[in-house]
C-alpha cells in the first residue's frame, strides 16, 4: 500500500525502472549477528489452530483435520466459497485479464502495498511496533523479490511487508473483491497512491496457475505463520507454519501453457515494464552467479552488464561502451567484491541537475542502497557499477556512528583503488587516458576542490592532472613539467586564457619564450581555482606569468636615464588617473610595449561579477575600474615616442597613453566591454589618416619640385 502522503517523510517516486538485477539464486541468509538465522524457510513445521467463521462470504464446509505428509502432527482446515464467489473467481481466472502477464503487475502492486502499509503503520504508531521474531523489524529491510523455478514450473514473489493474520487471510483472500487495502483506506479516509487491490488483483495469479500458495506472517508481536493454498476451483485450505519471517510469499504453480513465466529472463523484462513507479527495490533472483563474484569475466559479459547498468541510456545506437573497467576483490581490510565502469561518453554538464551516484551497494548479493552516495563521492558520479561488501549491515544508516565509519572506510578503499587504476592507465596508455581526460577533466579537478579539507586523495589526483605545454605542444603531467625544469628554475609557470592562440600571442609569454621556459596554459575556468587551492607541487610553487617573478628575461637595454623614467612614469599616472595604481618600467617585455599586472584574473573577475550581480553598488562598473599596475617596455618605439610627444604634442601623447593602457587590458583579458574604446580608436585612425595624407602630399610636392628643378 503506497501511503506516501501519510508518511512522516514524503516519498519520491522513481523515474527509472526500479528493478534490480539480483543474480543470487536466493536473497540469501541474514547476518547471524543480527538475530535471524534464515531468510528463506523450508516451511516444514505446522501447528493446529482453531478456525473462526469471520466473514459471511466464507463458509466452513465439512471441516476436516488431517496430517501433512511431511509433518503428521499438524492440522489443515478446508474452506469453501459461496456460489456467487465461485462465479467471480471463474471470471477473474478466465475472462477478466486478456493479457496474462498482467498478473505480474498485480502481484508486484500488492507486495508494494504491503510494505507501504507497514511503513505507514510504523510511522503513525506512537509506540514502537514490535516484530514477531527477535526484533526482526530492525534487521529485515523492505524488499520485493521475484524468483522462478523452470523445472518445477513455479513463479514466486515475496515481500517483507506487513503480512497477514489468520483472520486477514480468510477475509482478504477468501473473498473475491474484498480488499484489505480498501478497508485500510476507509479507516484513514483519505486518498493515496495505492497501485492495486489485494482482492481481484491477487486472483489474477489463477490466470496462469493451476495452484497458488500463500505463506505469510503478520508484523504483530507473537504472530503465527500461515500457509494458504487454493487451486482456484472455489475452495482453499489453511494451516499454521513456523520458522518464517514477517511478510508474504506467493508461489504460483504454473499451467503447462504458461511456463513462459518460469523463465527468469522473461520475467525480468515484464517486471521492468511494470515496476517503474514502485517505491521499493524489486529483486530478480537469477540463479546465475553475479558478474562481480566471478573469477573470470568475458568482454561480452562486461558489455552486457554495462548496458544493463545503463538501460536508461542506449550505448548501442552510437556504438559506444565503456572506456575503462575495474574489477576489485579483497578480503582485507574489508570483504569487498566490486565492479566499476567508466563510460566512453561523458554526461553533458549543460543539462545536469542531480548527479545521482549510479553505483549500487550490496551485502552478500542483497541490495542495501540503490545509490551509494556516501561511498562514491559526487565528483565521481559518472562511474557505474556495483559494490558488494559482506561487512556492511543490511540496515545501514548514515546517522549511526558505527555505520558512518564503515562507509568512510569502504569509500577510502574503493576511491583510492579507482584513482590508482587511472594513474596506471595514464602512464601505460597516454592516448587512451587523454581521451578519458578530455571527457572527465572537470570531474577530476572538482575532486581536488572537494578534497581540499581532508586531502585524502590529493597526491593521487595531482598525478592525474594534465595541462597544455607551450614547449611540447601537447598535454603533459605536472611530473613531466618538473622533470624538464631549466637550470635554477624553481616554479611551475602557468597562464589562463580562453584558447591556445590567444595565450601564445600574449605579451606575458615573450620573456618565457625568449628564455625557452615552459608555460602551462589553463584553458578551463576551474583550472585557476585548482592551482590556487593547491599552491604547490612537490615544493614547486604555481606562479602565474602575469605576476612579477625573478626568472624573467632581462633585456639590459638602457633607453632612458633614471630621471627620464621617473618623468615618464609620472606623466602616465597623471593621464590614466585612478584606473592605474602604479606605472613602472619592466625588463620582462621583448616586443610588446606594455602589460598590466596586479589585477584580478579574468576567471576571478567573472566569479566576483556573478556574486555581486544582485548587490546594489553606487558604481556599477566597480570591477571594470579596479586599478592595475602598468609595466612599460623601455626599448619599444611607442614608449620612446610618447616620451618626446608629451612635450611637443600632448593631445596625441595622451591619446596614445590611454590606448596603450586599454590594449594592455585587452591582452590581460580584463577589459569586459571593448566597445568602450571605440571612440579613442577612431581618433587614432583619424590622426593616422591625416598623417598619411599629409605625408604622401608632402612627398608628392617634393617630387614635383625636384623634377622641375632637374628639367630647368
Amino acid at each position: 500500500m503506497s501511503l506516501s502522503k501519510f508518511s512522516r517523510t514524503p516519498l519520491r517516486i522513481s523515474k527509472n525502472v526500479n528493478v534490480i538485477n539480483f543474480y543470487g539464486s536466493q536473497i540469501g541468509t541474514l547476518n547471524k549477528r543480527l538475530g535471524v538465522s534464515r531468510m528463506i524457510s523450508t516451511l516444514n513445521t505446522y501447528k493446529l489452530i482453531e478456525a473462526k467463521n469471520i466473514n459471511n462470504n466464507v463458509s466452513i464446509k465439512n471441516k476436516k483435520y488431517f496430517s501433512d505428509n511431511n509433518n503428521s502432527g499438524n492440522n489443515i482446515e478446508n474452506y469453501e466459497f459461496k456460489a456467487e464467489t465461485k462465479k467471480l473467481l471463474q471470471i477473474v481466472a478466465h475472462s477478466l485479464y486478456t493479457d496474462k502477464e498482467v498478473f505480474v503487475r498485480e502481484l508486484i502492486s500488492n507486495a508494494s502495498d504491503a510494505i507501504e502499509k507497514l511503513r505507514f503503520t510504523q510511522n503513525a504508531s506512537s509506540t514502537n511496533i514490535e516484530s514477531s521474531v527477535d526484533d526482526e523489524k530492525s534487521v529485515i529491510p523492505f524488499f520485493i523479490k521475484i524468483s522462478t523455478d523452470s523445472e518445477k514450473k513455479l513463479f514466486i514473489i515475496e515481500d517483507s511487508g506487513i503480512g497477514m493474520t489468520k483472520e486477514e487471510l480468510i477475509e482478504n483472500l477468501g473473498t473475491i473483491a474484498k480488499s484489505g487495502s480498501q478497508n485500510f483506506l476507509k479507516k484513514i479516509k483519505e486518498q493515496n497512491d495505492i497501485i492495486g487491490q489485494f482482492g481481484v488483483g491477487f486472483y489474477s495469479s489463477f490466470v496462469v496457475s493451476d495452484k497458488v500458495e500463500v505463506l505469510t506472517r503478520s508484523y504483530e508481536k507473537d504472530s503465527i505463520g500461515y500457509h494458504w493454498q487454493s487451486d482456484g476451483s472455489g475452495t482453499f485450505s489453511l494451516k499454521t507454519t513456523d520458522d518464517i519471517i514477517r511478510g508474504t510469499k506467493i508461489i504460483c504453480h504454473l499451467k503447462d501453457n504458461c511456463t513462459y513465466y518460469s523463465d527468469i529472463q522473461n520475467v525480468r523484462k515484464i517486471a521492468e515494464k511494470f515496476a517503474a513507479f514502485v517505491n521499493f527495490p524489486v529483486y530478480i533472483a537469477d540463479k546465475k552467479q553475479p558478474i562481480w563474484c566471478k573469477e573470470t569475466v568475458s568482454e561480452e559479459e562486461h558489455k552486457q552488464f554495462f548496458n544493463y547498468l545503463n538501460k536508461n541510456k542506449s550505448y548501442d545506437a552510437d556504438k559506444k561502451s565503456y572506456l575503462y573497467k575495474i574489477m576489485y576483490k579483497t578480503d582485507a581490510p574489508m570483504a569487498i567484491k566490486s565492479i566499476f565502469y567508466i563510460p566512453e561518453e561523458a554526461p553533458s554538464r549543460l543539462f545536469e541537475q542531480n548527479n545521482d551516484i549510479e553505483v549500487a551497494l550490496y551485502c552478500k548479493k542483497m541490495l542495501v542502497k540503490k545509490n551509494a552516495q556516501n561511498i562514491i563521492p559526487k565528483w565521481l558520479h559518472f562511474i557505474k557499477g556495483v559494490i558488494d561488501c559482506e561487512d556492511m549491515p543490511l540496515n545501514i544508516s548514515r546517522e549511526n556512528m558505527q555505520d558512518s565509519l564503515l562507509m568512510d572506510k569502504l569509500s577510502r578503499i574503493l576511491v583510492t583503488k579507482i584513482l590508482k587504476m587511472l594513474e596506471r592507465e595514464a602512464e601505460t596508455n597516454e592516448t587512451k587516458y587523454l581521451k578519458f581526460y578530455k571527457n572527465y577533466s572537470y570531474n577530476i579537478k572538482e575532486g581536488i576542490l572537494q578534497d581540499s579539507n581532508k586531502e585524502q586523495y590529493k597526491n593521487t589526483i595531482l598525478n592525474l592532472l594534465r595541462f597544455y605545454s607551450i614547449n611540447q605542444g601537447k598535454y603533459i603531467s605536472l611530473k613531466e613539467y618538473v622533470k624538464n625544469f631549466k637550470s635554477n628554475q624553481k616554479n611551475i609557470y602557468y597562464f589562463s586564457a580562453n584558447n591556445k592562440d590567444v595565450a601564445l600571442s600574449s605579451p606575458y609569454m615573450e620573456a618565457f619564450k625568449n628564455k625557452n621556459i615552459d608555460v602551462l596554459i589553463l584553458l578551463e575556468e576551474i583550472d585557476e581555482f585548482v592551482l590556487m587551492n593547491l599552491q604547490s607541487y612537490n615544493d614547486s610553487k604555481f606562479v602565474s606569468i602575469d605576476s612579477y617573478n625573478k626568472e624573467n628575461n632581462k633585456n639590459n637595454v638602457h633607453m632612458f636615464t633614471t630621471e627620464q623614467k621617473k618623468e615618464l612614469e609620472k606623466y602616465f599616472k597623471d593621464v590614466l588617473g585612478a584606473k592605474c595604481s602604479d606605472v613602472k618600467f619592466s625588463e620582462r617585455l621583448v616586443s610588446s610595449p606594455a602589460v598590466v599586472t596586479g589585477f584580478l584574473s579574468p576567471t576571478l573577475r567573472k566569479v566576483m561579477k556573478a556574486t555581486m550581480s544582485n548587490i546594489d553598488f553606487q558604481d556599477n562598473n566597480m570591477l571594470q575600474n579596479l586599478p592595475a599596475t602598468l609595466e612599460l617596455n623601455p626599448s619599444h618605439t611607442i614608449i620612446t615616442s610618447i616620451y618626446h610627444l608629451k612635450n611637443t604634442n600632448q593631445e596625441v601623447a595622451k591619446l596614445l597613453v590611454q590606448q596603450l593602457y586599454d590594449n594592455a587590458c585587452i591582452a590581460a583579458g580584463i577589459l569586459d566591454d571593448p566597445r568602450l574604446i571605440l571612440t579613442k580608436l577612431n581618433e587614432l585612425l583619424l590622426l593616422t589618416a591625416r598623417y598619411a595624407y599629409h605625408y604622401e602630399k608632402g612627398n608628392l610636392q617634393q617630387e614635383i619640385f625636384i623634377n622641375n628643378k632637374h628639367f630647368t
